[in-house]
């Protein structure tokens, strides 16, 4: 029996999946135009709220345990809020939000955009607004995710086409918070490949989002991305001539061996600090919060170095000198406090915070080893910058995305070779001693905890 042909002649059929593919195209430039301006408008508010600290701060002049006092009680207002907000309204918009658009693609989660976009926007803004030390490319990259989910159901998409506006979505949430399009593209297709369809539309769609949610960032809405370009004029200085490069490369294995332990680590205790919240009542991670964000608000004013995204304390560290004390007591304060953040069950990511560890370890590393080897012409911010996107790689298990991302945001592609060296080392040490990536671990926990009572 002869296999039955499809209705219609073949210029139909081709004119149909040409229309199909441009009204796909079309919609990923809608989700990355809407997904750009919420990231724009999240970051906006952002600023606003650093500076309602500052402007507290300044109500007490000469008095800075006052005006220290005043910062906690907002802080702790702040992240209170959220907490109560998300677990009132929208418990998925804790934490990142990357996992929930990963299990949304998977088709083992769902995605109630409508109560998810309002609620993880303005707890967004309350968490990280409030000092505790999360990023905005969680909530930006859930936000968009949303989008694309929303534009998909208005546009009744078909599942395919859904999948391919979700990734879409998050790319923008990506590209709009680090201004890094490139590496929004590399993330959904090299951590995201076992969820997302790839395909040629579904990749162009990708793209055309990522590009479109910087471009409404940056030029329409001119918020600019997370680390300014200005960073490669003091980075430029640190570059290797390329003769000089091989005998280096001991120190970049040795450097990627040390960050691969330091991720496999960072994923560990992450989890374990989430277990022990996740067996908390209500009320106990209430008073966590409160009491968390307001410790992060007194240190917006005694030592915001330790507390925030991290961007400002990137720019300082590669900026002026530090002692290998100094970095190497903020590193153990942040860490603590990144940890203590992400658990406390309120929006926020932790990608702008591992980057910012990056550059202290990185930092650190290239002060011993100057002092180990005095003779040795070497500039530490080159082991700063190969460090920062060699924990993302050990952590993430993303390596491409490392070192596009973090040559993207400095504009130092100069120094790509120790860079690649680092996050391919990391990557490879953090598998060899069984460290499993963040965003799979973080999915497993998401899926496991669906079955619990809300308590």
């Amino acid at each position: 029996m002869k296999a039955s042909l499809p209705t219609g002649d073949s210029s139909t059929i081709r004119n149909s999946a040409v229309g199909g593919a441009l009204g796909t195209c079309l919609l990923a430039v809608l989700v990355g135009v809407i997904a750009g301006s919420l990231g724009s408008a999240f970051h906006y508010l952002l600023e606003k709220a650093f500076a309602l600290h500052a402007a507290v701060a300044g109500l007490f002049p000469g008095d800075t345990g006052i005006a220290a006092l005043a910062t906690a009680l907002l802080g702790a207002a702040m992240a209170g809020g959220a907490f109560a907000l998300v677990r009132r309204f929208a418990p998925e918009a804790a934490g990142s939000g990357i996992q929930e658009i990963e299990g949304t693609l998977s088709g083992l989660r769902p995605v109630n955009w409508l109560r998810v976009i309002p609620v993880k926007f303005v707890g967004g803004v309350l968490a990280i607004g409030a000092g505790l030390v999360l990023g905005r490319e969680g909530p930006t990259v859930h936000l968009g995710g949303c989008v694309g989910r929303m534009i998909g159901e208005k546009a009744r998409a078909g599942r395919k086409t859904m999948n391919t506006l979700l990734a879409a979505g998050a790319a923008a949430g990506l590209s709009a918070a680090f201004g890094a399009p490139l590496a929004s593209i590399l993330f959904v297709t090299e951590e995201m490949r076992r969820r997302f369809h790839y395909s040629f539309l579904s990749l162009h769609a990708v793209a055309l989002a990522s590009i479109t949610a910087k471009v409404v960032n940056d030029q329409v809405f001119g918020m600019g991305p997370l680390l300014p370009i200005q960073l490669n004029i003091a980075l430029s200085k640190a570059a290797p001539v390329p003769d000089e490069i091989i005998g280096f490369v001991p120190l970049y294995l040795g450097l990627g061996v040390l960050i691969g332990v330091c991720g496999a680590a960072f994923n560990k205790i992450l989890l374990a600090c989430l277990r022990v919240t996740d067996r908390l009542s209500v009320r106990t991670m209430l008073v966590f919060a409160s009491s968390l964000g307001g410790v992060a608000g007194a240190l917006m004013v005694l030592a915001p170095g330790f507390v925030g995204g991290g961007d400002s304390l990137v720019q300082a560290v590669f900026a002026t000198p530090a002692t290998l004390g100094w970095l190497l007591g903020v590193l153990v304060v942040r860490s603590g406090m990144t940890f203590l953040s992400y658990s406390a069950g309120v929006p926020g990511g932790v990608f702008a915070p591992m980057l910012a560890l990056g550059v202290l370890l990185g930092m650190s590393f290239g002060c011993l080893a100057h002092q180990v080897l005095p003779d040795l012409p070497m500039n530490p911010g080159v082991f700063a910058l190969s460090a920062m996107g060699g924990l993302f790689a050990a952590t993430v298990r993303a390596p491409l995305t490392g070192i596009v991302l973090v040559a993207e945001l400095t504009s130092s592609f100069e120094l790509l070779t120790p860079l690649i060296v680092t996050c391919l080392v990391a990557s490879l040490t953090a598998q060899l001693i069984g460290s499993k990536p963040l965003y799979g671990l973080l999915v497993g926990r998401m899926l496991g905890n669906e079955t619990k009572v809300t308590r």
